[in-house]
């Protein structure tokens, strides 16, 4: 519920002369007034709506608010500019990140300017796998102890499992307390520093994606030295060593088994029937992904941090030990990348995030996922079943596909028991399936038109349903 602060001030605001400028939960918190209210409070929590005499709507910060960037004009003059998503990454300084002290004496010795050439083909070196190391962080961050929220952060032990799989650490290669240092060292650095207190979320104890890539160049470094130590003197450039251990190590065990499960999920999820049944079922899907913002702005493509959907399969119950974060972590690979060979992955804005399309890819992964998992795919369309009963139980249990009453009974929808019929967390009651969801085979999908079969009731509150503003 929300109760105002006065009977007056709600009066005052019906007649224009007061206006609203904050809304405030019972700890006297101010919220971002565009978030949706059932993601932030829990249901029959309290809020007060402040009024003011105006004039400026919603003036008081909310707490927790990004600071204001600085206003540019665009080159055209024709309004804002807006930097590109990859900016962070164009704008990295290899030299500020502490990478010029790797750089071996013997080769600054062959020419004045070797250093700084050497730097600016390391940098090109990860600008052209940024998009593959940007999929190997996630991979690496989604392990079964991670909660979710953390799956933008990395830790020491995260990283040391990740290099263990590359088969650069272990015997003959470099040692734990090596990495134990690179970890320690990239925290210190100033351009990690700077990172950090620009971004209130971040934490002193672990890396983001920018301090995972200077990460690695530190770790291609300790590699080489690790495998020449007898050799003498090195004149090897640091951008080499940088892409021999992305190409002969992270790019030929662990990328290369990521390409393995994604050539498997596109040839087994992308058929013309499992392509009918999502066509179906998009406008449904749609609608499911708009349950999962958090704020509602206008103007702007809808885009759901990954994070924020992976508690909202939590809360479905498709999320959990039968499939985890590990398990989820390709399938979102699929849902992001277009193709199979990490060379050709494409770099997304960070932290990651799902729009509409991409919502889609990531169920149809789930549901191949799972029906391998519970060996539930046969030949003769099993798998296109599955993936049909996996689509109403998420309609369902989102909240945008409920059951019409039956013939003669008043009200809306009874949940079975142990279910509920709200939409806003999304009860797993209803009658169980032999796959173990809720609801009908795919052939009672609504269609996309917004007809129905099989007794289904379409909820029609598209991107307003799921929580009051």
């Amino acid at each position: 519920m929300a109760t105002k602060s006065s009977s007056g001030s709600r009066t005052q605001h019906a007649r224009g002369s007061r206006t609203g400028e904050a809304v405030v939960d019972k700890d006297g918190r101010v919220l971002d007034i565009d978030q949706v209210l059932s993601e932030a409070v829990i249901d029959g929590g309290e809020l007060v709506v402040e009024y003011g005499p105006g004039p400026l709507a919603f003036k008081s910060r909310w707490e927790g608010r990004p600071k204001t960037p600085p206003f540019h004009w665009s080159d055209d003059g024709s309004g804002e500019r807006v930097l590109p998503h990859d900016a962070w990454l164009t704008g990295l300084d290899l030299g500020q990140e502490g990478l010029g002290a790797l750089q071996e004496p013997e080769f600054l010795a062959t020419d004045p300017g070797a250093g700084e050439a050497d730097l600016a083909r390391a940098k090109d070196v990860l600008v052209r796998n940024a998009g593959a190391l940007q999929m190997l962080f996630l991979m690496c961050t989604a392990d079964a102890s991670t909660p979710v929220e953390a799956t933008s952060r990395m830790t020491l032990a995260q990283l040391k499992t990740m290099l263990a799989a590359a088969r650069v650490m272990g015997p003959g290669g470099v040692a734990a307390d090596a990495v134990d240092r690179v970890f320690a060292q990239v925290l210190g650095s100033q351009g990690a520093l700077a990172r950090k207190a620009d971004n209130p979320s971040a934490t002193p104890s672990t890396l983001d994606l920018p301090d995972f890539m200077v990460a690695l160049v530190h770790v291609a470094h300790l590699r080489f030295s690790a495998e020449s130590f007898a050799s003498g003197p090195s004149t090897t450039p640091l951008s080499t060593k940088l892409l021999s251990l992305l190409q002969e190590s992270v790019g030929a065990h662990v990328l290369g088994e990521l390409q393995r499960k994604l050539e498997k999920l596109h040839a087994a999820t992308l058929t013309p029937g499992t392509a009918l049944l999502l066509r179906k079922g998009r406008r449904l899907t749609e609608q499911v992904l708009d349950r999962c913002q958090l704020k509602r702005v206008k103007a702007r493509v809808l885009r759901v941090d990954l994070r924020h959907v992976c508690k909202h399969l939590q809360r479905w119950g498709m999320l959990g030990k039968e499939f985890g974060l590990p398990e989820l972590a390709p399938v979102a690979v699929f849902a992001k990348q277009q193709h199979t060979d990490p060379h050709r992955f494409v770099l997304h804005p960070w932290p990651l995030a799902l729009d509409y399309d991409e919502m889609e890819r990531l169920l149809l992964g789930t549901a191949h996922v799972l029906a391998w998992a519970r060996k539930m795919r046969t030949a003769g369309g099993g798998f296109e079943e599955f993936l049909g009963e996996l689509l109403d139980a998420v309609y369902k249990r989102s909240g945008v596909l409920i059951d019409a009453p039956a013939s003669g009974q008043a009200g809306g929808p009874v949940p079975a028991a142990g279910g509920a019929a709200s939409g806003g967390a999304g009860g797993s009651g209803g009658a169980r399936s032999a796959a173990g969801f809720d609801g009908a085979i795919g052939s009672n999908i609504i269609s996309s038109d917004g007809s129905s079969s099989g007794g289904r009731q379409l909820l029609r509150g598209s991107a307003s349903s799921g929580g009051a503003r």
